[in-house]
């Protein structure tokens, strides 16, 4: 189960040591096959290094995009399905195993048959409970219940570090419930957005067929739900609104959130949650709620039951049947990013498994693809890195001593979590049946929210993983500190131990510097050495880095997806600013590396520097269909590869040494445009 965080910063990462004895040297590491040399590398570098390979690449019908993130992905979907078909072979597995959880949870969700079976009749009981609500204190006990059970109508809740004191937990309520994937679709005016509001109301109206309404009915009711949706958006966050951390820590009292909310109940809500005490709460946008007040004064009480019934039915839908499922497939999947057909079922119920049995799976996974020695070698290579960027932090201009101190404080006091925990959570009393898959959902989401709220009176444990081993991912957690490399993730291309030390530098070294750069971004510099929010900036070299950072705002947003729309380089500024930092701190480390060697030799006619910056350029070699493209780009924080492959290198002098840029080629920037941050 996926585990509720407010920040997570992910990026693909691997690693394994690069000293010792010097690595075999192998020509399969960078396929020059795979380079457009016709094109020039400060015109396009992108297509410089994957121009051929992108000429024959095909995105699979049930891909929106096709990169190496997602054969990574696709490589761990075959291992955790093989470990799947193992453990279902296991007879006779102890109630509350791993080994049967796992097989019966996998068994419902591929029991298709059964599923058809049932159909819609599979959410007839949660159905009955919204129909029978007749006041508003059986409204506010069912959207206790949806919250309890992995639904999110009007709003959500966890339990999670305090921001402002992170030795203590504190009760976060924020924004939820809209159906559209991200609120500026629905008061958008252009064109895009229009189409995307008309579809998604016809979408609303056709899967409420399948709960028996007529066509005049469902479609008055998918009006009543955009109207409801669409209130709720407007008075949200946006994406970008959401990257002010700050912003988001408003510390109330329970009665202070009821005189948002006044026509819901929230000690009444809170007692069905849990019979714990929470204290003031954080809450993230109090405007928000005080929206929802105005929503739940001025709308029936009618309406806002056939506004939960739809949040019910839409967030079930993958679920239940395959006529449900595959309406939903074609509005989310193929009308909104372009997929031209339904993954097999093998494969999203293997993701699902994988995402709601996920640390029963990891154990099972790690004991077969991931050996302890890599786990030792990861670490010191992240110790390398290190290094460099301590030695950047030491000889940087334009940072005061004070504010340095505190930066490499922060460093020093980073932690690193590296291929699977040291210990794993206890999920004995998990029951799992093999009666129907959405129950098992539901009882898989219950868990996971109790587990989550009895979390609030007992110690943090500064081990608890963010993710799964096999997630194919890595992240930075600016409350504790540290950057987590999950075993899925340890294979090429990202790194290959055949390859050069360039190639290993460019790729892993990179995206290694880049996940600790995320400690000094835009957002991880809010937070201090032990993961406080608090502004250990003096206010010159703030202002410092604000301006350095506009001139990577500028340079992103600079890049046009179409006539239409541009990169958002604001939302993107944290990726941005990491991609750049990676790439100039594992240079550096690179160069550190080679002290006292001979220079490497010339690999299929590439020196070792421009091997480094290809190697960089490769791991992001892909196509993406354009619809997906544009919600790429509105609602995801991270650009898509060719923006990052035709951004980052451009900013660092010695790219424009080893491939000779110069003020002729497109994507050329001037000194006074490049930015020095770390």
């Amino acid at each position: 189960m996926k585990k509720y965080k407010i920040y997570l910063l992910s990026f693909s990462i691997l690693a394994v040591i690069l000293g010792g004895c010097a690595p075999k040297k192998t020509n399969t590491a960078i396929d020059v096959n795979n380079m457009d040399l016709s094109v020039k590398p400060g015109d396009d570098f992108f297509r410089y290094v994957n121009g051929n390979y992108l000429k024959t690449l095909e995105i699979p019908d049930d891909k929106t995009s096709y990169n190496v993130f997602n054969i990574l992905r696709e490589n761990a979907d075959r291992d955790i399905n093989n470990i799947l078909k193992e453990v279902s072979n296991i007879e006779g597995a102890e109630k509350g195993s791993a080994a049967q959880q796992i097989s019966d949870f996998y068994y419902t969700g591929m029991n298709i048959e059964e599923i058809n079976k049932v159909g819609i009749k599979a959410l007839d009981k949660e159905f009955k409970m919204i129909d029978d609500i007749e006041t508003l204190g059986q409204f506010q006990d069912m959207v206790a219940y949806m919250h309890l059970n992995g639904l999110d109508p009007f709003f959500g809740g966890s339990v999670m570090q305090d921001l402002a004191d992170n030795t203590k937990l504190k009760y976060y309520l924020g924004q939820s419930g809209t159906g559209l994937p991200d609120v500026e679709y629905y008061y958008k005016e252009d064109d895009r957005s229009k189409e995307i509001r008309t579809e998604y109301v016809k979408y609303i109206s056709k899967m409420l067929g399948f709960t028996g309404e007529d066509g005049p009915q469902a479609s008055k009711w998918a009006k009543t739900i955009m109207r409801i949706e669409t209130f709720m958006a407007k008075n949200a966050k946006t994406r970008l609104e959401m990257r002010n951390i700050p912003g988001l820590y408003n510390l109330m009292s329970i009665d202070s959130v009821q005189t948002l909310i006044p026509d819901f109940d929230m000690e009444r809500y809170f007692s069905k949650i849990s019979d714990q005490d929470f204290g003031d709460l954080v809450v993230t946008d109090p405007k928000y709620f005080s929206a929802l007040g105005n929503l739940m004064a001025q709308n029936k009480l009618e309406d806002l039951k056939i506004y939960l019934k739809w949040n019910l039915l839409n967030r079930s839908a993958n679920f239940l049947s395959d006529a449900i499922v595959n309406q939903r497939f074609q509005f989310y999947a193929a009308f909104l990013s372009g997929s031209k057909q339904i993954q097999d079922r093998w494969k999203r119920v293997t993701q699902m498994t994988n995402a709601m049995m996920g640390e029963q799976l990891g154990q099972l996974y790690v004991e077969k693809h991931f050996p302890p020695s890599s786990k030792e070698k990861m670490s010191a290579l992240v110790a390398n890195l290190k290094v460099a960027l301590k030695h950047r932090l030491e000889t940087l201009t334009w940072m005061s001593e004070e504010t340095r101190a505190s930066a490499l404080e922060k460093l020093a006091n980073m932690r690193v979590k590296i291929g699977y925990p040291d210990k794993w959570d206890d999920y004995t009393a998990l029951v799992i049946e093999r009666d129907s898959y959405l129950e098992n959902v539901r009882r898989v989401s219950y868990f996971e929210t109790q587990k989550n709220l009895k979390k609030f009176n007992e110690p943090i444990d500064p081990d608890e993983w963010p993710m799964t081993p096999q997630t194919v991912n890595a992240g930075y957690s600016p409350l504790k500190n540290d950057i987590t490399f999950p075993a899925g993730i340890l294979q090429p291309p990202y790194f290959n131990p055949d390859a050069d030390d360039a190639v290993n530098y460019g790729a892993i070294g990179v995206v290694i510097g880049h996940e600790m750069t995320h400690g000094f971004d835009d957002q991880g510099r809010n937070f201090n050495k032990d993961g406080v929010m608090t502004n250990w900036w003096t206010e010159e070299d703030s202002k410092e880095f604000t301006e350095r950072a506009q001139l990577l705002i500028d340079q992103y947003g600079a890049f046009k997806v179409n006539e239409e729309v541009n990169i958002d380089g604001h939302l993107s500024l944290g990726e941005n600013i990491a991609d750049f930092g990676g790439l100039t701190i594992s240079l550096e480390a690179y160069h550190n590396s080679m002290e006292g060697k001979n220079t490497p030799a010339d690999i299929d006619g590439f020196n070792h520097m421009q091997r480094f910056f290809i190697s960089y350029g490769q791991i992001w070699r892909g196509k993406i269909r354009e619809k997906a493209l544009i919600r790429k780009v509105k609602e995801d924080v991270h650009p898509w590869g060719e923006y990052r492959v035709n951004g980052a290198p451009f900013n660092v002098p010695e790219f424009y040494e080893t491939f000779d840029i110069n003020p002729k080629d497109e994507l050329y920037r001037t000194i006074e445009q490049r930015p020095v941050i770390w």
